[in-house]
């Protein structure tokens, strides 16, 4: 039996919410703090922008969690909050989801490195997520979220133990920037290999988040059809960012942005969202373009 995400999925285009670190920093975030600690520290600020992201027509929101895992919580001496900080941030959004809403546990990848790069096994790190993807679910989230990663194997292991730690469905995205050669994460995963590995694991959405803006990222939807039957999803950034009067800026606007929901998901994507510099304005744009359209597949 199908579960009601899965029933969604098989019905219409699925929208996810947008960035959250644009979120924050437009609300006095600074470079030195820790996003997470916000949970603990300013749970109405990321209550607001939950809300904002189902109010825009967001099914899908995600936790403030990103660097959620107790080795990027340890980066800024915090891993003896990451308990707290990761059921807190199911809490806040749960106060705000609506009853046909569904709340994501975000996970994003550790800042170090594997054997031989770096000194961490793919046991020890898959231990890492198992423990934060096991406080999300206590957390009552409905999924699990692996996104951003550049490294596959990586990846591989959040997927893992994210699988240890829950049935419900794991989505897991690579980041990927365009080469004269393709499509290649900085690791030098390719396009490929990535999806099919992950769905190995165990991922039950697979695709591709960050990076690259809305153009490249209609060209990589296609590609990565090509390459799994699977539901795919699909985050992009708001154009490179740049630097303006001190501060960060996206030159895609929200209009230009939703033009390409319906590209998007008649290139293959079945859940789309919004990545850095797409905020709810974004979301709110694309609501009616993505939920109205069918795709034009049946996922696996």
């Amino acid at each position: 039996m199908k579960s009601a995400l899965q029933e969604l999925i098989f019905k219409r285009g699925v929208l996810f919410d947008g960035a959250m670190g644009t979120e924050l920093i437009a609300r006095g975030l600074s470079s030195g703090e820790a996003s997470e600690e916000w949970n603990l520290k300013r749970p109405e600020i990321i209550r607001e922008i939950h809300r904002a992201y189902f109010e825009a027509g967001a099914d899908i929101v995600q936790t403030n969690t990103f660097g959620g895992s107790r080795l990027k919580l340890a980066a800024r001496g915090l891993d003896n909050l990451v308990r707290e900080v990761n059921i807190q941030a199911a809490k806040i959004a749960l106060a705000v989801k609506p009853p046909e809403g569904f709340l994501a546990g975000n996970i994003g990848p550790t800042g170090r490195f594997l054997q031989p790069v770096g000194r961490f096994t793919p046991s020890e790190l898959e231990e890492v997520f198992y423990e934060q993807a096991s406080l999300l679910v206590e957390g009552s989230v409905e999924l699990i979220n692996i996104e951003t990663m550049y490294d596959l194997e990586e990846a591989k292991t959040a997927v893992r133990g994210s699988r240890r730690a829950t049935e419900f469905p794991v989505f897991a995205s690579m980041t990927f920037s365009k080469t004269k050669k393709g499509f290649y994460t900085i690791m030098g995963n390719d396009v490929p290999t990535s999806l099919k590995e992950l769905e190995k694991c165990g991922a039950e959405v697979v695709g591709a988040n960050c990076t690259l803006g809305m153009p490249e990222m209609l060209e990589l939807v296609k590609l990565m059809r090509q390459t799994t039957d699977i539901p795919i999803i699909a985050q992009a950034n708001a154009g490179t960012p740049q630097l303006k009067d001190g501060k960060m800026t996206y030159p895609i606007s929200a209009e230009e942005y939703a033009s390409y929901a319906e590209k998007l998901l008649e290139a293959g994507a079945d859940i789309i969202g919004g990545c850095c510099g797409a905020g709810p304005e974004y979301i709110r744009l694309m609501a009616p373009l993505v939920k109205r359209q069918k795709p034009g597949r049946e996922p696996s």
